[in-house]
């Protein structure tokens, strides 16, 4: 080999640092590696000799990488999901072991969409096993020791280990006997949204519309929600919707089936949020076996999510 030629960094650094810049924190990498904190610093700084400058910006209190750094690490970090693709397949010749997928999803998603849908998925890839995770938590990004994640909220194209699955839609629901008892039509009125019972979950997160943000997004303006029932649970409030409580908002893919059902009756109108949706997170973006899974997911949703 020419002397002129550069060594190879040691895996050790270049797994410390993707993983420090994927996990946005050294702590949390050294978590996930096995090892301290001190020793991913070093290993980082290692690198950084090796390349011959900086690779994370360590100026502010969050760990962002350099524009060198996300270079490097865009690069590398499909080449190190390849890698234990190949390691897990030869494992797997070995040793008959078959491989387990780890999906992280928050409750109302893994039980309103996902679970029905889970036979089909074990079906879609018989060579895979699967573990759904669900979760009750806003952010899903620390989520570093499972495969795929999906949490709903706003798009971040700079994300480069975020993809979306189906952007938001937003429309009223409930049972067809509750819509003849009170004579609504196709297209609800701001009369009617003054008239019925509001359903709605009583924490008021930014990332999800409620009654108020989506009237004025419909053009409604400001509406009263005196009326309005509070739930905590999603499906314990779509369950209320169905039995005729009241009128509440549903996001296209989790009402998808109770729709076909004719247990709940979409009406209209339909607000669409482009900038947020159901977003999946992975590391594993170009991992030859999650990335079929991953595809599986962004067709299923969008078939879940359409407006026809």
């Amino acid at each position: 080999m020419s002397s002129e030629k550069k060594r190879v960094p040691a895996m050790k650094s270049l797994l410390a640092f993707e993983a420090a810049v994927r996990l946005g924190s050294m702590t949390a990498a050294a978590k996930e590696i096995g090892t301290t904190q001190p020793a991913i610093s070093q290993q980082i700084r290692s690198l950084e000799e090796s390349v011959g400058g900086a690779l994370l910006d360590r100026s502010g209190n969050q760990l962002r990488p350099t524009e060198g750094g996300q270079r490097l690490y865009h690069d590398i970090s499909p080449l190190l999901s390849n890698l234990h693709s190949a390691l897990e397949r030869v494992q797997s010749g070995f040793s008959n072991h078959v491989p387990l997928i780890t999906i992280a999803a928050n409750f109302g998603f893994s039980h309103l969409w996902l679970l029905p849908r889970l036979q089909t998925l074990k079906e879609t890839f018989p060579g895979l096993r699967f573990q759904v995770l669900p979760i009750d938590q806003h952010d899903s990004s620390n989520l570093h020791d499972v495969d795929i994640a999906i949490s709903f909220g706003k798009r971040n194209s700079q994300m480069g280990t975020e993809i979306t699955l189906a952007p938001e839609l937003v429309f009223p629901v409930c049972s067809p006997a509750f819509a003849r008892r009170h004579g609504l039509g196709q297209i609800i009125t701001r009369k009617d949204l003054g008239s019925v019972v509001l359903l709605h979950m009583d924490e008021r997160n930014p990332r999800w519309l409620d009654w108020t943000r989506w009237a004025e997004s419909a053009g409604f303006g400001i509406i009263d929600e005196k009326s309005s029932f509070t739930f905590n649970n999603y499906p314990l409030l779509l369950n209320a919707a169905i039995q005729g409580q009241g009128l509440t908002l549903a996001w296209g893919a989790l009402v998808e089936q109770a729709v076909n059902d004719g247990r709940l009756l979409r009406l209209g109108p339909t607000v669409l949020r482009e900038d947020h949706g159901y977003i999946l997170r992975t590391r594993h973006q170009q991992n030859s076996v999650i990335r079929p899974v991953i595809e599986w997911f962004k067709s299923s949703l969008e078939d879940s999510n359409s407006t026809d």
